[in-house]
């Protein structure tokens, strides 16, 4: 007897998985295992045409030896070819119903295809018959079925058998933050980041993460981080920063990433409002006034805009025309 190992090393979401794990071949040197052995070695050898004829012979030879069937498969999917790969793996359950590599199979195939529920079923099979890193399939089609709970534990299962998941960390991540659990999202992104510290993207969530839970200060940590590995243009990004800056009444930062938002969204009025209210905490009320006529110029019945520019008038010291003007903002009510 020998022990068999796929070659297939597969793609999910972004995490390779392991081979296949064995399967017993037949019996002594028969011409099943023999046909087998030269497929092996001509899949080793690029020739996949002389290896697809050497494991159709086998299974032609013995036809509940698992072994050919599988890396039959492999080869299907190699070219790229889901269907013929799940009629192989169909075939082997026919012959051999716990073959628990080909329930696998048919997950993954059904995986790659988007086909969620298909594709939970077969993992959960093959998941009871100790087929490891079936919860990255389980829980990411969970995730897909918009099940959070199982899709949560499937995947802190999948973690815990391998950290090494970027994707599977950022779906996780999100799923607790979708749950509005930021402590568990946060110590996801965090992991993650050990494994990719350069991600834009697990910086400007995990800067979220951050905000939500009012920890500006390592929010504005993670948001410089993401504008550092990130895209220039990110005008959200620059918003997220200036508003940690602003909630640390560190307005002078607030202020220079609202401008940056501003030069790549000229007409956002969230951007200009943010912008006109940390001129306002600054106490920079000339620049608050400029930054409140010029939404008015854009939206002339924004009342709150209006009773803004009034105030900034009033601090500025021209009380009359600030209390006219704040008069006028509550006639707009």
């Amino acid at each position: 007897m020998f022990l068999y190992r796929c070659i297939l090393i597969l793609c999910l979401a972004g995490a390779a998985t392991e081979p296949m794990a064995a399967t017993v071949a037949p019996s002594g040197r028969d011409r099943a295992t023999d046909l087998y052995k030269k497929g092996e070695q001509c899949m080793l050898e690029g020739r996949l045409d002389d290896a697809e004829r050497c494991f159709a012979d086998a299974i032609g030879a013995n036809r509940k030896y698992a072994a050919p069937y599988l890396q039959l498969a492999v080869l299907h999917r190699l070219r790229q070819n889901r269907e013929l790969a799940r009629q192989q793996y169909l075939q082997l359950l026919a012959e051999v119903p716990e073959e628990r590599y080909a329930m696998a199979g048919l997950a993954e195939v059904y995986y790659e295809e988007k086909a969620w529920e298909d594709a939970l079923a077969w993992a959960l099979r093959a998941r009871e018959l100790d087929v490891p890193h079936m919860d990255a399939i389980i829980g990411m089609s969970y995730a897909s079925l918009d099940h959070a709970a199982e899709s949560i534990r499937a995947l802190e299962r999948s973690l815990a058998e391998d950290p090494l998941q970027p994707m599977i960390c950022k779906t996780l991540a999100r799923l607790y933050a979708q749950e509005e659990n930021y402590g568990a999202a946060l110590r996801i992104y965090e992991k993650a980041l050990k494994a990719d510290s350069t991600s834009a993207d697990l910086y400007l969530e995990s800067g979220m993460m951050h905000f939500n839970m009012e920890n500006y200060k390592n929010a504005a940590g993670a948001f410089e981080m993401a504008a550092r590995y990130g895209t220039s243009g990110d005008a959200d990004l620059y918003v997220n920063l200036g508003t940690a800056y602003l909630q640390q009444a560190a307005y002078d930062n607030a202020i220079q990433n609202f401008k940056k938002a501003l030069q790549l969204r000229s007409s956002d009025i969230r951007i200009m409002q943010q912008l006109a209210h940390a001129y306002f905490k600054q106490q920079n009320y000339v620049q608050a006034a400029m930054q409140w006529n010029r939404i008015l110029v854009l939206q002339p019945q924004n009342a709150f805009a209006m009773f803004m520019l009034g105030k900034s008038y009033i601090c500025s010291g021209e009380v009359v025309k600030g209390q006219s003007i704040c008069d006028q903002a509550m006639q707009l009510h």
